[in-house]
């Protein structure tokens, strides 16, 4: 067992150093466990008798005594290639490529979809929270995250019967994650470079980011060989290297392990929303995933944060989602993954209140009530309740086709409302988010007393009403108080005016509250000025009858 996997490390070993020493005239071969000369030949050459040339051209006296690994350069011209063929199996988002043309011209911003074929030297590249799956003639699969940009260098199968894959890809910013030769094809390569280091592997899974400077490498399964032009390291499962400009690849270190999610089984019916799980040691920042099924072959929701949480945006569709969530180190490196399957059910959206706000006032009587009309909903349910938890509901109104609704509300208090949206075809949404208000009692109608008067003055007085800011008081010659004399406000429950002359009068009177809110007007009263002084009427009746004699 020692003895299998000591060959298996020194193939990779051998692979990794000599994959980016081929020229377009040669391709490095590692040679498998059982291989000749003569077998590969009948493999992977057109014609089988030039065997002799490949000894010749590696030195070779006795193919036999050759250990796995031993990598043989052989002549592009005599291998037996074709192009492989590149299949979009999955797109996300925003995904466009630079595809270069069966006669020679390249066409940029083309957008891809699922099923379209891709070849040697085609770009793709990903617009934030997109995603795009690519596979290769062996199975090989390359997800390409977002904000990726990665070119096809090369992209052939070697050989007539085991399809013996030659892929070399440069991923010049972004991120990939890579299942390569799922079948374990002997003698397939896959590598991916990056303007740092360049990762090798013949059969497993990981990933690679390039930002900038940096490059990082994680193995889920399987190992792989990281290197630059200063040095190497071999990767195995559960573990992660960075690569640094002007530096070798660092020694791997252990991936931190899957965050722990709580049940997220109930259905999700609110968004946006949040998703929160615990806390890891270690963990300097978290990455939370979506995707639309379990094998992750699109994104299409991705986060990273500072904290043990992530949204969930309004855009998410009604189905189920796979939520994929770990942890990120101090150095950057990324962990172990947690996956739960998560079910959003949050249509039709519940409006957005519009009014009343809890900083209305609102008195006793008919209340308005408004708001939005969200996607889907054809129809709403209003629900007021005296408790935030709507157990006891004071009104409730089903079938309301308008965006506005009026209710009487006589009582004073506390009140809670909600709205929930209805579809068309009768589906309930979610429960509306519970709004707050205040109903006002309406001042009090004063209850005005009998006028006083003294020599020069008219004295008017009424009840004391408790929570009054001021009265307002109006006397006029006419019931319709079209003729308005006095129109004065105070603060006190009383009020002096100059005694008008002798004649019928009508006065009224009204409360406001701290908001300046108006009370109803007490009944117009009727008032008489008698004449008080007759000798005035005498004189001038006298006079008059002179006058007229």
């Amino acid at each position: 067992m020692k003895l299998k996997q000591s060959l298996a490390l020194l193939c990779m070993l051998m692979f990794s150093q000599t994959v980016l020493a081929e020229t377009e005239s040669e391709w490095n071969y590692p040679m498998q466990p059982g291989e000749s000369v003569w077998s590969i030949a009948h493999e992977l050459l057109t014609d089988w008798r030039e065997w002799k040339t490949i000894e010749r051209l590696n030195n070779i006296s006795n193919d036999r005594q050759m250990l796995p690994g031993t990598v043989l350069k052989i002549p592009r011209s005599l291998i037996k290639e074709r192009q492989s063929d590149i299949t979009i199996l999955d797109v996300s988002g925003t995904v466009t490529a630079q595809v270069v043309m069966n006669d020679g011209t390249v066409k940029a911003h083309l957008p891809l979809v699922r099923g379209q074929g891709l070849g040697q030297g085609d770009q793709i590249k990903t617009s934030p929270q997109s995603s795009v799956l690519l596979e290769f003639d062996d199975g090989t699969q390359v997800l390409i995250l977002e904000n990726s940009l990665l070119k096809i260098r090369q992209a052939t199968v070697v050989g007539s019967k085991r399809k013996v894959i030659d892929i070399k890809v440069f991923l010049e910013e972004g991120e990939a994650e890579i299942r390569a030769n799922p079948a374990k094809v002997p003698g397939s390569q896959f590598l991916i470079d990056t303007p740092v280091a360049f990762a090798t592997t013949k059969g497993t899974t990981y990933r690679v980011r390039a930002k900038g400077s940096n490059t990082a490498a994680e193995v889920v399964e399987g190992k792989i060989g990281v290197e630059n032009n200063l040095g190497g390291t071999t990767v195995s499962q559960g573990y992660g290297t960075l690569a640094k400009a002007d530096m070798p690849p660092a020694k791997p270190t252990k991936l931190l392990s899957a965050p722990e999610l709580p049940d997220l089984s109930a259905p999700i019916q609110y968004l946006p929303s949040k998703l929160v799980w615990s806390e890891l040691k270690d963990a300097a920042k978290y990455r939370g995933q979506i995707s639309p099924d379990k094998l992750f072959t699109a994104i299409v929701y991705d986060s990273v944060s500072d904290q043990p949480k992530m949204g969930l945006p309004s855009s998410l569709q009604d189905k189920s989602y796979w939520l994929r969530v770990r942890a990120i180190s101090e150095e950057g490196l990324q962990g172990f993954s947690s996956v739960q399957e998560i079910t959003i059910d949050a249509r039709p959206f519940p409006p957005v209140r519009q009014a009343p706000r809890p900083s209305d006032s609102i008195y006793s009587g008919e209340v308005e009530f408004v708001w939005s009309r969200p996607e889907l909903a054809d129809r709403f349910q209003v629900d007021i309740a005296k408790d935030e938890h709507f157990e006891t509901l004071a009104l409730q109104e089903s079938d309301i086709s308008d965006t506005r609704f009026t209710a009487n509300i006589m009582e004073p208090g506390d009140y809670y409302w909600r709205v929930t949206s209805v579809t068309s075809q009768g589906k309930v949404g979610p429960l509306g988010f519970a709004g707050e208000f205040t109903v006002k009692p309406v001042p009090a109608k004063p209850e005005l007393q009998a006028p006083v008067s003294s020599e020069n003055e008219m004295f008017f007085s009424w009840n004391t009403e408790p929570d009054i800011k001021y009265y307002q008081l109006q006397f006029a010659s006419d019931q319709e108080f079209n003729d308005i004399l006095v129109d004065k406000n105070t603060d006190k429950a009383e009020l002096a005016i100059d005694k008008p002359q002798p004649g019928t009068y009508y006065i009224r009177v009204r409360a406001f509250d701290a908001d300046d809110y108006a009370g109803e007007w007490t009944a117009p009263q009727q008032v008489e000025q008698p004449i008080e002084n007759w000798w005035p009427l005498i004189f001038s009746g006298a006079a008059t009858l002179l006058l007229i004699l």
